[in-house]
């Protein structure tokens, strides 16, 4: 804001009449300063509010102005009237004294501007002080800009919002704007805050009427009594939208698992539904377990799991008072607390060694995870969000750990199977916990074939388990053939290959396609290499690949890419020549191994792959960029540098990708519109491979919500939960609904 321009004219004497002169503008005080551009509205703001003591100091200068003008006016007339009463001095009769003002722009002498005053006497008498006239002259400079005032206090709460409401109400027949009946479907604020939505607080309202009767078709033959239909009315997820509704339309057919005619909807027995949502659907902080900027999680203290039945998340965290102990969430703030202190004299640190796993059981959903109670050791853990439901399911060596940090957990047969101190397999459901091949699942003849034909599989460092449909895959070592791969059927029949019988394979990546299994493994020759599992035990080596440096073994195949399956196509990293691995491809209908880039480099070193759209997508290196994003289809032609979200030889430092609701998902560091916005949440089209930034827990030029340092991206098809720091509460769990969500919702804003 630039400050008036203030007038001055001539004065005459103090008392005498003012003459009729034209106003000269003086220059404002700041007006050096007052066409400055600013960059932004806050800091116009600012300078306003800079701009209110320069006023005080103009009005003050003005006013020393005019004290000073009819100051000097006085002493004229005092000197007028001394000089007519000394002999000797004459002065004209009726000569007036007059004073004149003038503006000062800023200069060498005046640096903020200033004003000049003349006096003299009006020898022709025409009322104007002429230049000849003038006889004394005062120069008066403003004063510089002066310090900004402390800030004012911050103003007092504004008042809460009210709510606002949705009702449905159902439409009978003959209905002047539903015929045939239907919904009325009404929407407003809740202005007198009683939790109904009153006539006169109706803002919108919708119609959905059914249709109309059709015509009479040819009689036929008498059907079965049709079930009658249902309409369902629910609340949504708070972690979604805090205000809605979700109304479910079916039919009581009793289809799938549920009841038929039981005047109830199952959800097999729905077939439409409507989601409705007063406001956009919900995203940002969901944990403050130490408050303030102090980290709630970390490197230690970072397991999460959400459990989709209950629309739970189980996750670490620590307070800074109990230590990292075990918190629920249902996805919003306020209903993050923490369910129980494992250890109360430090941190049981959940899933520390293995992390937390969901099994969906018989009765009742759980999640497994290591812990510390600081008397029994790191043992097995589970719970079903309850305190009294989460319980130390093992006590394997005594007050020792019962566990070690290469365990491995995988879920299986509604429970879970997972890799002792004692390099046992042990499966258990949360009420059961045995061995691996004593399971309850297992027949009891079949039980004891297994306690001969497997009591001497243990598991190993490397151990790996791989659940399907068929059974589960695991590799480990037996006194007789080192550490190789087996498969245990989901009856109990155990299969096992010995694909190096001078040392053990140590087998690594696998994947299963149709009839088809796959593994990466020693050949004893060759190094690692891919080979084809059949069922009677026996293998096949698809490939004998070397350095061609100096023709050595192969030993970096599959390590960082693992096989991945895209059509005939297995898709995998190996190092042939150089010191980085490169992509290479085997297609499994002509038996043919070739690199499919040599420029693509170190392919999913950081997070190794995702599948979609007949593509697997993973970070890379190329002779061009950094780490960024690439693609590949199984073919050359098809495999090629995807988005660089950080242009140029700097790294977007990729830190994990995901897949959900069939859109592309990752952490990464990035530029958009040309600033860099640090590490966040992106999203990339997987058809036009345009990439946006999805979330940001730390908005603004130059901040780094650091997203991914700390964890995993946990996942459900609703909503995704990860680690960042928003610059107020440290690093601490996030969440954001994918955009696909909003094509569910009709969204009432």
């Amino acid at each position: 804001m630039t400050n008036p321009h203030i007038q001055d004219r001539q004065a005459p004497i103090a008392g005498e009449p003012a003459t009729a002169q034209p106003y000269k503008n003086i220059p404002p005080i700041n007006g050096n300063r007052a066409n400055r551009s600013h960059s932004s509205e806050n800091q116009q703001s600012t300078d306003e509010t800079k701009q209110k003591p320069r006023r005080k100091y103009l009005v003050f200068f003005q006013v020393i102005i005019l004290v000073l003008a009819l100051a000097m006016s006085t002493y004229s007339i005092l000197l007028t009237d001394s000089l007519e009463g000394k002999e000797g001095n004459s002065i004209s009769e009726g000569n007036e004294v007059l004073v004149r003002t003038e503006g000062r722009d800023a200069d060498h002498i005046c640096s903020e501007g200033g004003a000049d005053i003349f006096i003299g006497n009006d020898s022709n008498k025409n009322g104007i002080l002429d230049e000849s006239e003038v006889t004394s002259t005062t120069r008066i400079c403003h004063g510089q800009e002066g310090l900004s005032g402390p800030q004012g206090a911050t103003g007092p709460n504004g008042l809460s919002g009210v709510s606002s409401m949705i009702e449905t109400q159902e439409i009978e027949y003959g209905n002047i704007t539903c015929n045939y009946g239907g919904l009325l479907i009404q929407s407003g604020l809740d202005n007198n805050s009683n939790d109904i939505l009153d006539q006169e607080e109706v803002t919108d309202q919708e119609f959905l009427c059914d249709g109309s009767i059709g015509s009479d078709g040819i009689n036929g033959l008498n059907g079965t009594q049709g079930a009658p239909a249902l309409v369902k009315k629910s609340d949504p997820p708070a972690y979604l939208c805090s205000n809605g509704v979700i109304l479910e339309f079916g039919v009581d057919d009793g289809i799938g698992q549920a009841v038929a005619m039981d005047g109830i909807l199952q959800s097999e027995e729905v077939r439409e539904n409507l989601k409705i949502c007063s406001q956009p659907l919900n995203s940002g902080l969901i944990s403050d377990f130490s408050t303030g900027i102090t980290n709630g999680m970390n490197t230690a203290c970072d397991s999460m799991n959400w459990m989709e039945s209950k629309s739970m998340l189980f996750s670490a965290g620590s307070d800074g008072v109990n230590g990292c102990e075990l918190w629920t969430s249902m996805a919003t703030l306020s209903s993050t607390s923490l369910l129980i202190d494992i250890n109360p004299s430090g941190d049981s640190t959940p899933g520390l060694w293995m992390g937390m796993q969901e099994t969906i059981g018989d009765e009742n959903d759980l999640v497994f995870f290591d812990a510390d109670d600081g008397v029994n050791g790191r043992e097995m853990w589970v719970s079903d969000g309850t305190v009294i439901g989460t319980q130390r399911i093992t006590s394997l060596n005594g007050a020792g750990d019962g566990l070690k940090i290469s365990s491995k957990m995988s879920p299986w047969m509604n429970g879970i199977v997972f890799s002792d101190v004692e390099n046992n397999f042990i499966w258990s459901n949360g009420s059961i916990t045995v061995e691996l091949f004593d399971a309850p699942f297992f027949s009891t003849s079949m039980q004891l074939i297994l306690d001969s034909t497997a009591s001497d599989i243990t598991a190993h460092s490397l151990t790996k388990l791989w659940p399907v449909d068929t059974g589960l895959w695991f590799s480990a070592a037996t006194i007789a053939e080192d550490f190789e791969m087996h498969h245990i059927s989901n009856n109990g029949v155990l299969t096992s290959w010995n694909l190096n019988s001078l040392e053990g394979s140590l087998p690594d990546s696998f994947v299963s396609y149709g009839p088809n299994n796959f593994v990466i493994a020693e050949d004893g020759n060759n190094g690692r290499q891919l080979a084809r599992l059949n069922w009677d035990g026996t293998h096949n080596w698809l490939t004998s690949l070397t350095l061609q440096s100096n023709g050595a073994s192969a030993t970096n195949v599959g390590s960082n890419l693992g096989l991945n399956v895209i059509g005939d196509n297995l898709i995998f990293d190996a190092q042939t020549s150089g010191v980085d691995t490169t992509l290479w491809g085997f297609n499994i209908t002509t038996n043919v191994a070739q690199e499919l880039s040599a420029s693509i480099l170190a392919p999913g070193d950081k997070t190794g792959a995702v599948t979609l759209d007949g593509k697997i997508w993973f970070d890379c290196v190329t002779s061009a960029t950094a780490t960024e994003l690439c693609y590949s289809d199984g073919t050359i032609a098809g495999s090629k540098l995807a988005y660089e979200f950080q242009p140029g030889i700097s790294s977007s430092d990729i830190r994990e990708i995901i897949v959900v609701n069939q859109q592309l998902l990752l952490i990464a560091d990035g530029e958009e519109d040309g600033i860099d916005s640090g590490h966040c949440l992106w999203t990339l089209n997987s058809q036009s491979l345009e990439a946006s930034i999805a979330y940001d827990p730390w908005q603004g030029i130059g901040n780094n919500s650091q997203s991914g340092t700390y964890g995993e991206i946990e996942t459900s098809n609703e909503i995704i939960f990860f680690i960042a720091n928003n610059g107020l509460n440290g690093h601490e769990i996030h969440s954001w609904s994918p955009l696909g969500l909003t094509g569910d919702w009709l969204i009432w804003d």
